[in-house]
């Protein structure tokens, strides 16, 4: 991440308690209870009308079949399915590499029904269920919750330069499942997991790809995963990432990627970098934006025009540095001293 989240306390948060209890304390306890079969009736009775009260292809019915599976389940089989909802949620620990994950296709080893069942309940959840009256009035309504992150702020975090819809916008940008739902089961409500980015970094880039491991042979026989680590997106400190430019040929209007070396390093963070340009495209999206009409006429209408006028490069890159993440400055600085050079 170029910036990190601020993480708002929001009623909606709560929801991930529901997710827990209805898991924790019945789908995975069927072996000690004595109901046959799963009902709203096993929850707590504040829950139980976010069962009864919406579609039962969402909730009862995948929650039921993970209920009989769950009935008939080894120990060892439960302790895992109970270590994917502690484990999953720990966003910030995940990230820094202290947890290990719980994935799909371990639940999938165990039981390929008790994975679709769950798959289904999780996805249900954010695709349909909080957009039905029994979640936001027990809630909030996501659409704010979402104001509440961004505020004024239109320039996506996570690569810093597109644009993401504001407060003051009717509709919103994407709220990105930081460690995608594609891999990991019930932490698709948790909002540490969710944050808002442009549909470049979300649509076009990211999609499912795994935040914390690294695919290797894609595809083939030998395919395997490396555990990696990533920035946590609503951390408190600050990356300070660097971004070092070097043209191979004298800049004009014919540059193209290729003609661009480009480096991206953080003091500490290294793996964690790697991760940001793997996952987003990070230095594909920065090589190309050196290469537009915009930036070829920032050069020439701001710097160039400056410069006749007296102003050194230093203290056009001084004020530049002043306001490092506005108008793409923390990019522009780089890419001009890569010319000066």
């Amino acid at each position: 991440m170029l910036r990190t989240y601020t993480f708002p306390y929001s009623k909606i948060q709560r929801v991930q308690s529901f997710v827990n209890h209805v898991m924790l304390d019945v789908v995975f306890h069927a072996k000690n209870l004595p109901a046959a079969s799963f009902s709203s009736v096993l929850v707590l009775p504040k829950y139980r009308q976010l069962i009864d009260g919406i579609n039962q292809d969402y909730i009862l019915n995948p929650l039921s079949e993970a209920y009989l599976i769950c009935k008939k389940l080894k120990p060892n089989q439960i302790k895992l399915l109970k270590t994917a909802v502690h484990n999953n949620n720990k966003i910030r620990e995940l990230c820094n590499g202290d947890l290990q994950p719980v994935r799909y296709e371990q639940i999938e080893a165990i039981n390929a029904d008790l994975k679709k069942a769950i798959k289904t309940f999780c996805d249900s959840l954010y695709d349909y269920c909080l957009k039905l009256k029994p979640f936001y009035t027990s809630y909030e309504d996501i659409n704010a919750y979402y104001k509440t992150v961004v505020k004024k702020s239109s320039v996506c975090k996570c690569c810093g330069t597109n644009k993401i819809l504001t407060q003051f916008h009717t509709h919103r940008s994407a709220l990105d499942h930081y460690l995608p739902r594609k891999h990991y089961p019930f932490n698709s409500l948790n909002f540490r997991n969710l944050l808002p980015i442009c549909d470049i970094c979300n649509s076009k880039y990211k999609l499912s790809e795994d935040t914390l491991y690294i695919t290797h042979n894609k595809g083939a026989k030998n395919e395997s995963k490396e555990r990696t680590v990533a920035f946590y997106p609503y951390s408190q400190t600050t990356h300070d990432i660097t971004i070092d430019i070097t043209f191979k040929k004298t800049f004009d209007s014919t540059i193209e990627p290729k003609d661009i070396e480009m480096s991206l390093s953080c003091t500490g963070n290294t793996d964690k970098v790697s991760s940001w340009d793997r996952v987003f495209g990070i230095m594909e999206n920065y090589k190309a934006e050196c290469c537009t009409d915009e930036m070829r006429m920032h050069y020439e209408e701001q710097y160039i025009a400056l410069m006749n006028r007296g102003i050194t490069h230093k203290d056009y890159i001084d004020d530049l540095g002043r306001n490092r993440y506005g108008d793409m400055n923390f990019l522009k600085i780089p890419f001009l001293e890569a010319i000066n050079r």
